[in-house]
């Protein structure tokens, strides 16, 4: 036990409440070093200085170190804040394609979407953490006041929370000589205005008001 993993009470000095963050930065550090397939929880133990009994108890897995160093452990809601809902489709298009631009993001990408495959509790617990608060507010923007109208707004949430991922992923490994402001813009409007039109199962209430 080194230290910075012995618990608060058990003696000596309490346990580095900086843990995590110096853990998550040399991971992201690593990825750019080193890159996914050398990348190992040693490694990341050894440049943090933490042992790597404290990593295991924190992280089941090196993917599951990946994911929070890149993502974090929650999403950052502050670009919704004070937004309509234009705003918040323009932010899931603009935060999509920065995270899948950073460098770290790019060398974590092929190995995390491979572990996803292979662990399917992680993958839901991914996509259920990162997606339910968006399509929360989402769903707060068009007054969905009864269940019905509920899950019709909560699954536009989703198409638009996946179309904007699967655009910034494309565009930034596949069409990246299209990968352009304009162009982000343009999937903006397009998305904002799929929303507008939409109207089966009383999903869009602005034309009531």
């Amino acid at each position: 036990m080194t230290p910075d993993d012995r618990p608060a009470g058990a003696g000596g000095r309490p346990r580095d409440a900086t843990i995590d963050e110096r853990v998550l930065a040399a991971t992201r550090e690593l990825l750019l070093e080193v890159g996914w397939d050398d990348l190992s929880v040693r490694m990341v133990a050894t440049r943090a200085g933490v042992g790597r009994a404290s990593l295991s108890r924190r992280w089941n897995s090196k993917a599951e170190l990946v994911l929070h160093a890149i993502l974090g452990e929650t999403p950052d809601l502050t670009p919704f804040s004070g937004t309509d809902l234009t705003g918040w489709v323009e932010w899931v298009v603009r935060g999509s394609h920065e995270l899948f631009s950073r460098r770290d993001v790019s060398e974590a990408v092929p190995g995390l979407l491979l572990a996803l495959r292979e662990n399917d509790d992680m993958r839901k617990a991914l996509w259920a953490n990162f997606s339910t608060p968006a399509v929360a507010l989402f769903a707060e923007h068009l007054g969905a006041d009864t269940p019905a109208r509920r899950r019709g707004v909560e699954q536009d949430a989703r198409a638009v929370l996946v179309m904007a991922a699967g655009a910034a992923l494309f565009l930034t490994t596949v069409g990246v000589e299209d990968d352009t402001a304009a162009l982000r813009h343009r999937i903006a409007e397009l998305l904002s205005a799929g929303i507008r039109t939409t109207a089966p199962h009383g999903r869009d209430d602005r034309r009531s008001r």
